[in-house]
Formats: C-alpha cells, structure tokens, sequence
C-alpha cells in the first residue's frame, strides 16, 4: 500500500512539474534597500550606472507612486509586509518589538531563545518567524510543488532574513557582528551548508576591516550631497568626513565587527553571499521557480549616522549600484538575460535632521516622548486615582495599566480617549489614536486607516502616537537615529521606489498609487501560485505584460 501511494506521489509530481513549466520563471530575486527613499534614485541616478537600478527601472515596470499603507514604519513590519501582501494588523508584525502584556517583556519581531545559533556560540541565531502570521510568498512557493523549489533568504540582521524566509525556507542567513561569519537559526537547519562554511572561511569581514574607505568618484560627483563636513552628521566615533580608517575606528566602542555596517563593505559581503548562493544552490537550476531574497542593510545604518544627505550616503548608494549590476550580470550569464524576475523596494524611507529643517526655513524640533509618559502618568492619576496608569511605552505606542483600569471600573474607551485628548495638547505631537477606534468602527481612508493597519489585537497599544512633520523623538538616539527623524504616516517615511524585471514584466511606468502589500500578489500571479494566507494587496496589472 505505502509503495502504491508513493508511486502516486511520484507520478503526481512529475505530472505537475510538466504543467509548471509551461509558466515557469526560473528564479526570482527579491531585493530590499534599508531606508532607501523614493527620491533617493532620482537624485543620485546622473552618478549612477545604466546596469543597476537603472536597468530595472528603464528596462522593466516602474511603480512612482509605491507607499506603504500603515504608521510605524520600521524595518521588521515592511519585510512581513513586502513578503506576505499583508499589513501589520494582518501579520501581526507592529514594529521590531513591542510590549507582552501576558509576560510583561518586550518582545522582538524575530528574536526566540527556543533555538540555537547554527554558525558560532554566540545567540545571533536564537531567531525564528514564530511571530509572523500567515505565510509568506516563498511559503506558498514551496507548498505549491511538494517543497521542489528553493528558497533562500540573506540579509545583515535577523530580521530581514527571517521574515522574509517564513517558515519553510531552505535557508535564512544573517550576519554576526561578534563573529565576521554567516549564521542560521535552529529552526531552519541543524548544521550549515558545506558552501556558507566555505564562505566563511574566507574571512571578508576581516579583509574588509583592515580597509580605509574613500569616496569611490571625484568630489564633483557629489552634487546631489551636503558637503563632506556637514554639521549635520553625527559621524562613526564622532568622525565625519572622508577619509575612515576602519582599522583604527574599530578600536573604538564598537565591538567585533559592528563598525562594518556603518560602511558600503556591509552590502559587498551580503552581495558576495548572494552570488555565492546564486551558484552552489544552483538557483534556477530546474523547471521550479527557485525563490532568493537580498536584504541591503548599510544604507539604513548609514542614514543614521551620516543623514540622508551626506556624501557617505551618495557613495554607499553608487557602490550598491554596482552590486545590483553584478547580480544582474550573474543572472544573465547562468539563466539567460531577461529569463528571469527581479523587483527591488525600500523597507521604509527617512527624513532630514530637525537641526536642518530648522535651517532651513522648516518646522524641525525633537520632543522627548519617555518624558510624555510622565506627564502622562500625572494627568491619568490627577483623573482616576493614585495608581500606575501607563503600564509601558514603546515604539510610539502606548500600553495602559489593563488591571488598574478593572480595578477602578474605568471604561476602557472613556481613559484611552481622555489619554489621547491629553496627548494632541502637546508640541510635536499630531496625532494619538486609541485602539477603541481602530477596534469598534475600522477607518477607511487616510491617516487614521494607516493607524489602523499598524494596529494587532493583542499587540498593539492603546495609543499610537504620530509626531508632527519634522519633529523626531530623542529617545530615538539611543537606539542610533540621531540624524533623522523616522517612524511616522508621511510620505518621507512611507513612499518608496518599486520596480520589477525580466520575463513577463512590461516595460512602462505606473503613475497610479500602488501599496508595498501589492508585491507578492503580483508575483504570486506571475507565477501562478496562491498569495499568502494574510495577503490583502491587490495585483498591479500594468506590471504584468499580457
């Protein structure tokens, strides 16, 4: 009986595998820039190549108008997002941690102590998607032909490889700053691949260390940027100008090799293991679509320390342009130029420094929101007793004291809204949303509706707070966002580039509004798969060439 059902199986797949052909694209190549804004292409492209992101752009379906559709934008909710069509309050992904009520901790996006770095001692790997909800685009891949295709996902943090892995990937690999080395987590594999092992021993991250880095064209090439001793830098160990010698800022307070993804070398060594990847997986190998996603993480730590308009910036960007034309040309030579798909988006984008809004001519200030919850606390006992009201804030959200509350016979509503009217009398703050709304009566349309799509039952505060434009939270700055403001509904923050290539992607441009949750709907119909369980973007037509 077991061989007779085996036999089945067996005939089942060669059988789905002649049908699959027929609309087969051999591998499809995801590719994520940090806090890459949408006019980040437009102002750097007279420095850039015509074989990177401009030969996405020109050759294949540019989307202009690309927006994410939520509030808190930060990096862990975009890759849930760009991965499973899905916003946050489908996939449950709200911000890269926020508060348990249940456990009273914080809890990471991806962080999960259950299992064991695979790659070195250290507990870089202790990461799973146990948090995300629904599956993934590459879960759907492999669950549509008896796992035959392969999906493989490379970024320089955890999150933006584990996210985008989902739950059945063949390989989610990040970087370990303690180690110079990739790692994986237990719950993909018990042992890594003969081919990343090999890759680390080939220690990049240490040749790179001992490098000094030097702006890659002419000072005229730098137009687009502030100048090198911009006062609106916060700079690595408080140097900001060109030229940085790693070998001595790595004496520094940065420990092992973190000083790396404050420079282009980060996205070089991420590219490396991508070609690396491309070949020993054999990616588009067979007649299944293999899946592979890249996570560019250096523009985003740049951005943080440099600012959005530093020639650190520009240079990382020029540098990156040329990793995207080697990954293209990589593509060409092994599967046929054009024979493939590639779409590359931004988890998010970024605003100037309040100190250079100011400057020039702007509103541009910072507020310090830790600070809020005390006056906060103040106002709330002043009205109900004296007790602990705000239990935590976290991440522009903020969790009232849920057993107080009952204690007291306060209506839930009734303290969420009083909390709120409280909160918009303050400078810098333009909007407090109480989770009642978002739960009773869903909005539908602007700032609100991205307040909802941010909001997850039994996740979400009770109050999500959007600063005004060009005001940042200091409390940013111990986290290393001291040179621009981030985290918020406008468009600096949530318009992004989006653009896909190659085989069955029009070459044209697509003026409409689109939504970042549309990506793996339009990639799922390319290829003729089910979009993920969450999914709730829609196809972008005009991308698909009928």
């Amino acid at each position: 009986m077991k061989q007779k059902f085996f036999a089945f199986v067996c005939l089942s797949i060669a059988m789905l595998a002649g049908a699959y052909s027929q609309t087969n694209v051999p591998v499809i190549v995801g590719i994520v820039v940090q806090q890459m804004r949408y006019d980040a292409i437009s102002r750097y492209a007279s420095s850039m190549g015509d074989n990177g992101f401009l030969r996405i752009i020109n050759q294949g379906a540019y989307c202009t108008n690309a927006y994410y559709d939520y509030m808190l934008t930060e990096p862990a909710p975009a890759y849930a997002t760009i991965y499973t069509g899905g916003n946050p309050s489908n996939h449950g992904i709200i911000s890269n941690e926020w508060y348990d009520r249940l456990s009273r901790k914080r809890v990471a996006a991806v962080k999960d102590a259950k299992y064991r770095t695979v790659g070195s001692q250290t507990d870089a790997g202790s990461a799973s998607p146990r948090q995300l909800l629904g599956t993934t685009l590459g879960d759907e891949l492999k669950l549509s032909n008896f796992k035959q295709s392969k999906v493989i996902s490379v970024s320089w943090n955890d999150y933006g490889a584990v996210l985008p892995a989902g739950r059945l990937a063949d390989g989610a690999y990040w970087f370990d700053e303690q180690t110079g080395k990739f790692v994986s987590s237990s719950y993909y594999t018990g042992e890594l691949p003969k081919w990343v092992q090999d890759f680390n021993d080939r220690g990049l991250a240490s040749t790179h260390l001992q490098k000094t880095w030097f702006p890659i064209k002419n000072a005229s090439e730098y137009r687009a940027s502030l100048p090198d001793n911009s006062i609106y830098e916060h700079g690595i160990e408080g140097h900001s100008t060109f030229p940085y010698d790693l070998r001595a800022l790595s004496k520094g307070k940065y420990d092992g090799y973190q000083l790396l993804k404050y420079t282009p070398w980060a996205n070089d060594i991420v590219c490396e293991f991508a070609h690396t990847a491309i070949e020993k997986e054999n990616l588009g190998g067979d007649e299944f679509t293999d899946l592979l996603m890249i996570n560019f993480a250096a523009p985003g730590y740049i951005s943080d320390v440099f600012g959005i308009r530093s020639m650190e910036l520009q240079d990382a960007y020029i540098r990156l342009d040329y990793s995207i034309a080697t990954i293209l040309s990589t593509l060409d030579a092994r599967i046929g130029r054009g024979n493939y798909v590639v779409f590359f988006t931004a988890d998010r984008g970024s605003s100037d420094s309040p100190m250079f809004l100011t400057d020039m001519g702007m509103p541009g200030r910072q507020i310090n929101l830790q600070s809020t919850m005390v006056l906060l606390e103040a106002y709330l006992r002043a009205l109900y007793g004296d007790d602990k009201w705000v239990e935590e804030y976290n991440d522009h959200q903020v969790y009232l004291n849920r057993l107080a509350i009952e204690r007291y016979k306060v209506p839930l509503d009734d303290i969420q809204d009083m909390a709120s009217q409280f909160l918009i009398q303050i400078d810098g703050i333009d909007h407090a949303m109480p989770s009642g709304i978002m739960t009773s009566s869903r909005p539908n349309s602007g700032i609100w509706q991205q307040a909802a799509n941010s909001f997850c039952r039994n996740r979400s505060g009770d109050i999500i707070i959007n600063l005004s434009p060009g005001w940042q939270d200091i409390t940013q700055q111990a986290k290393g966002f001291s040179c621009s403001a981030q985290n918020s509904a406008y468009n600096h923050d949530t318009h992004v580039p989006l653009a896909f290539y190659g085989k069955g992607i029009a070459m044209k441009t697509v003026n409409r509004r689109v939504s970042i949750a549309d990506i793996t709907p339009t990639i799922a119909t390319l290829i003729r798969i089910l979009s993920p369980d969450y999914s709730s973007g829609e196809v972008i037509d005009e991308v698909i060439n009928n």
